[in-house]
C-alpha cells in the first residue's frame, strides 16, 4: 500500500513538473517574439539612416569631383586612387558593409518570427510583419549588390580619366554608363520607401498584441 502511494505522489510531482516546463516554454516563446520584434523596430531606422547617408554621399560626388578638378585639372592623382571622389567611394563602401550587417539582423529576425510555434501568439500579425520584412530585406540586398558594383564602376571611371586623355565623347559615354546604374538603384529606393514606412504600424500592433497575449487566461 505504501508503495502504491509513493507511485501516485511521484506521478503527481512529474505531472506538475511537466506543467511548469510547458508554461515556461510558452513564456520563453513570447519573450523571444517580443525581443525579436523590438530588434526589428530598433534596426529599421538604422537601415534607413544608412541609406540616407549613402544617398547624401552619392549626391555630393559631383561637387567632390569638381573640387578635385580645381586642385588638379589633369586628375593625375586618380591613378593612385586618391582625391575627394575616392574618399567618397570608400565612405559609401563602409556604409554598405554596415547596412549588410543590419540586413542580416533583419533577415534573421524574420526567420525567427516565422519559426515561432505557439497558438497563443498573434499569428496573423506576425505573418504580416514577416512578409513585409522579407520583401524589404530582399530588395535592399539587391540594392546593396548593385551599389557595390556601382562603386567599382565609379572607381574604374575615375582611374580611367586620370591624365585627361579621353575625348569629350568618350567621357560623356562613361558618365552615362555610371549614371544609368545609379538610376536603377534609385528605382529600388523609391520602391521600398513606402513599405518601410508602412511597416511601422503592423509592428506596433504586433507589439501590443504580444503584450496582451496570455492575459486574462
Amino acid at each position: 500500500l505504501k508503495e502504491c502511494n509513493m507511485k501516485k505522489i511521484a506521478a503527481k510531482v512529474f505531472l506538475i513538473s511537466a506543467g511548469f516546463l510547458f508554461l515556461g516554454a510558452c513564456g520563453n516563446t513570447k519573450k523571444s517574439a517580443e525581443s525579436t520584434v523590438q530588434e526589428v523596430q530598433d534596426t529599421l531606422p538604422v537601415v534607413v539612416q544608412q541609406l540616407n547617408d549613402i544617398q547624401a554621399l552619392e549626391n555630393s560626388l559631383q561637387s567632390d569631383w569638381e573640387a578635385d578638378i580645381q586642385e588638379d585639372y589633369t586628375m593625375t592623382t586618380y591613378a593612385k586612387k586618391t582625391g575627394k571622389v575616392f574618399t567618397n567611394i570608400q565612405e559609401r563602401q563602409q556604409l554598405l558593409k554596415s547596412m549588410q550587417k543590419s540586413l542580416k539582423v533583419l533577415a534573421d529576425d524574420a526567420t525567427r518570427l516565422s519559426n515561432l510555434k505557439d497558438k497563443n501568439l498573434p499569428s496573423a500579425e506576425i505573418q504580416i510583419v514577416v512578409s513585409n520584412l522579407q520583401s524589404i530585406v530582399s530588395q535592399l540586398k539587391n540594392y546593396s549588390e548593385m551599389s557595390q558594383k556601382q562603386l567599382e564602376k565609379e572607381a574604374e571611371f575615375f582611374v580611367s580619366i586620370s591624365g585627361g586623355k579621353q575625348t569629350s565623347d568618350e567621357l560623356k559615354a562613361l558618365i552615362i554608363e555610371v549614371n544609368n546604374s545609379a538610376n536603377e538603384r534609385q528605382q529600388i529606393i523609391e520602391a521600398i520607401n513606402s513599405p518601410i514606412s508602412e511597416l511601422d504600424r503592423p509592428i506596433r500592433i504586433l507589439k501590443a498584441r504580444l503584450a496582451n497575449s496570455g492575459k486574462g487566461e
